[in-house]
């Protein structure tokens, strides 16, 4: 009898820490860890961009209406990136209990930053979408987490469509693109999924108006600068050579229509984006695999429509 109560009390022992092991809150961060200019938005690319980002979500059940920076903007050129790999922007840390979850629909935007109104009025209209999309839940399993992003990201593209209503060349700040970002606890183990908003505008294919954000190789138009401080052109894949780092491309081509023939520009930004496991005070970032393949007529043509 000893022996036995001995052996029950060392099950319940293990069972205690085992559940207590899965109960465990995860810290963990969501980092921009790159934003490269390969075609800046204003017409003399000499004189490069104004750039900043408004993030919105939840997070373990709290609202996430942010800026970065949180006053001005950030200078960026093709030579000049906004924001490196060695002073990367944490847009979202903190902790993740079992289930609990972090939801970020992130905003691209090319201007001064000056008109506070009408980045409220944006503001405003993705937190509505996403309390919409979200409803009240605090915590996911996988089919929820699925869910969640696939309502999210309809939300978003609804007001995406729209978003020359309220931002417009010559009057205000530029889109310049968006992607959401879940993160989530799913039974002690971080899981993660990144959407771009995709094509809300135009046709995937050809050289016509169009504005997409979305996860494809580059052509060989980024400016990397090597360790001797030399620049040169190469083509980026949609995700880095150990997997870690994600890279979501966001392009506008648009006609401009001025005194003489109208004139085709191109706006081109890559930002790129680690979700990163923060356990024992190391920093490991996680590992992307795209996902849903949109096979274009070539390789530079061929998209993503998620990682994870």
């Amino acid at each position: 009898m000893r022996m036995k109560s001995l052996s029950l009390v060392t099950t319940l022992l293990v069972g205690a820490l085992v559940s207590a092991v899965h109960a465990a809150a995860i810290p963990a961060e969501i980092d921009l860890a790159a934003l490269r200019t390969i075609q800046s938005y204003a017409l003399d690319d000499k004189s490069g961009d104004e750039v900043y980002f408004l993030v919105s979500g939840v997070a373990g059940g709290k609202e996430i209406d942010a800026r970065f920076p949180q006053e001005k903007t950030l200078s960026a050129a093709a030579k000049k990136p906004a924001v490196t790999e060695k002073q990367p922007i944490v847009l979202w840390k903190g902790e993740l209990n079992d289930g609990e979850f972090a939801l970020l629909t992130v905003n691209l935007f090319q201007g001064a930053g000056a008109d506070a109104a009408r980045e409220k009025e944006f503001a405003q209209k993705l937190a509505e979408a996403g309390k919409k999309a979200a409803g009240d839940k605090k915590k996911l399993d996988a089919a929820g987490a699925e869910g969640l992003v696939k309502d999210t990201l309809k939300a978003n593209r609804a007001i995406v469509t729209k978003v020359k209503e309220t931002f417009s060349r010559g009057k205000t700040d530029h889109f310049g693109g968006q992607f959401t970002i879940l993160l989530w606890n799913n039974g002690g183990k971080l899981a993660k999924r990144l959407d771009p908003v995709g094509l809300t505008f135009g046709e995937h294919f050809g050289t016509d108006v169009k504005i997409y954000s979305k996860l494809k190789n580059t052509r060989n138009n980024v400016l990397i600068q090597d360790e001797k401080g030399q620049w040169s052109q190469q083509s980026l894949t949609a995700v880095s050579d150990d997997d870690t780092t994600l890279r979501i491309k966001m392009l506008e081509t648009e006609t401009i229509k001025g005194t003489g023939d109208p004139v085709k520009h191109v706006t081109d930004y890559l930002a790129e984006v680690q979700a990163v496991d923060l356990t024992g005070g190391k920093h490991t970032p996680l590992k992307w695999e795209l996902a849903g393949e949109q096979t274009g007529y070539d390789a530079i043509h061929t998209y993503w429509d998620w990682a994870e």
